[in-house]
């Protein structure tokens, strides 16, 4: 029995020297009192009921530890009462039990509820090893985070992030979670709301606050070839069989072509699908609103969905959504897409000065008037040229079929790479993009059906999202970015979850 004894005495001893040395703390000194008070009680039969592993387990559940790391949180089971971490140095999982004893805080030190915990937060994680038993996490308060952002753009071939004017490496073991679920940075969509975590210039975790379902219409002949808006955020041209990525939420949808319009309010819920059938759209006539344009400078021209229209006087509209682009010589292009809704409206535009004018206008004041007349003459020769040969209007004569307008470029990033993505699937190239995995899916760019898998459409270089259907099975999307060398790329991407009946 004194041996016993002794053997207790022994083990709490030297586990109160390792408190000490890891805390050097009051806080850890009176716990450990408190249970060394607790085993050593008067009587016989209590030290004869005491077993030294009791010991150690009630030392592991009182908030006292051996072990502290930097991680981010990976996955959290309530229900067992456990939580998964991944080191940010070496990327080792592993998985810790917590009770009602563990400490939980934000970065301001505020008490959060393990369920107030976001998964792919930057913590620190302080643990007791044997029993992998966790004690305190803490919002990493040195970290970098930001929340519920949408102004962002992503590069996966070049593994960054830019989050307003700031850019950021990601991690090539980046936890990514959606809706408790973790994911991959290619089921990232453009459109998700995220909360982003890292450290210095390094981002660690993610976390898919606001993620993206689909939409597909039906019966959507009429407007083929028109235009869709879901919510001001998605805006495409028509096509058969289209299967939309939209943000997920209470968006209101707008469909419209040759003047007539239809809208509809409609909820997506994160990964699944909804059905428009326009089918049931009461087609109205034909109307047209008179639009007045003001512009600076007055020479700039204007061009609604490819065709250059006459803005000396009002011009008619047809209502919808339509794409506009203003140009001058010597000024920054703008292009834009404009909704006529009412029977009057006005638009003013004033456009900017080129960088490149404004420089050549600098260094033209320090040539001969001579040299200066002849380069401008030069300049402005092979700007008609390339206008005369970019923008080939019509005259209202020519016919109102929107197949025949003339395909305009833009200046905007967003109009770019929409002209560049409706012409992949059509385009003939020489190098292609293999859709491998999984077999037998309806596949999807940007919206727009290109066939069953396995598959291949023209290589184009720019960012694209594939979509996989199946029946019976969830759709998921995927963002590929696609690089200039000259040889084909492949994708196999996981099998579809198959749905619960």
């Amino acid at each position: 029995m004194r041996k016993k004894n002794r053997k207790i005495k022994y083990i709490t001893a030297v586990i109160l020297a390792s408190v000490l040395a890891l805390t050097g703390c009051a806080q850890g000194v009176s716990q450990v009192t408190a249970l060394l008070t607790n085993t050593s009680q008067s009587g016989s039969d209590a030290a004869q009921d005491t077993e030294p592993e009791t010991v150690i387990d009630e030392l592991s559940r009182s908030g006292i530890y051996d072990s502290e790391d930097a991680a981010v949180v990976v996955k959290k089971d309530l229900e067992a009462g456990t939580v998964q971490f991944q080191n940010i140095t070496s990327s080792r999982r592993y998985t810790l039990s917590y009770d009602g004893t563990t400490a939980v805080y934000d970065k301001n030190d505020q008490a959060l509820s393990m369920e107030q915990l976001k998964e792919g937060s930057v913590v620190t994680v302080r643990f007791y090893k044997p029993r992998k038993a966790l004690a305190y996490v803490k919002e990493n308060p040195d970290c970098t985070s930001y929340s519920n952002v949408r102004n962002y753009s992503m590069d996966l071939r070049r593994g960054t992030i830019t989050i307003g004017d700031e850019l950021y490496n990601i991690s090539g073991h980046v936890v990514v979670v959606s809706d408790g679920r973790e994911t991959d940075m290619m089921e990232v969509n453009q459109m998700d709301e995220l909360s982003v975590w890292g450290y210095k210039n390094m981002i660690y975790g993610i976390n898919v606050e606001k993620g993206h379902g689909y939409l597909r219409l039906q019966n959507e002949d009429y407007f083929v070839n028109g235009w869709i808006d879901v919510g001001d955020s998605v805006i495409r041209k028509v096509s058969q069989d289209m299967l939309l990525v939209v943000p997920e939420g209470t968006h209101t949808v707008t469909v419209s072509n040759r003047g007539s319009s239809a809208t509809q309010e409609i909820t997506f819920a994160r990964n699944e699908e909804m059905a428009w059938d326009l089918g049931d759209v009461e087609i109205t006539v034909v109307q047209k609103g008179t639009v007045i344009f003001t512009l600076t400078p007055a020479t700039a021209k204007v061009f609604i969905d490819g065709r250059e229209v006459n803005v000396s006087k009002p011009v008619e509209i047809e209502y919808g959504l339509h794409q506009m682009r203003i140009t001058a010589d010597g000024y920054d292009t703008v292009a834009q897409y404009i909704r006529v809704a009412e029977p009057s409206a006005s638009v003013a535009v004033e456009l900017e000065k080129s960088e490149e004018e404004t420089t050549e206008e600098s260094t033209s004041e320090k040539e001969t008037d001579k040299e200066t007349d002849k380069k401008t003459d030069n300049k402005d020769d092979d700007e008609e040229e390339t206008t005369s040969k970019k923008y080939q209007s019509k005259s209202p004569d020519d016919g109102d079929e929107e197949e025949n307008s003339v395909e305009v470029e833009s200046s905007e990033k967003k109009s770019e790479e929409e002209d560049s993505k409706n012409s992949v699937a059509s385009s003939t190239g020489r190098y292609k993009v293999y859709i491998d995995a999984p077999d037998g899916a309806e596949a999807y760019l940007d919206g727009s059906y290109i066939g069953i898998t396995p598959i291949s459409f023209n290589k184009v270089p720019g960012s694209y999202v594939v979509t996989l259907r199946k029946s019976g099975y969830q759709t998921r999307s995927y963002t590929i970015q696609i690089d200039e060398e000259e040889k084909d790329i492949n994708y196999s991407f996981t099998d579809l979850m198959k749905l619960d009946d």
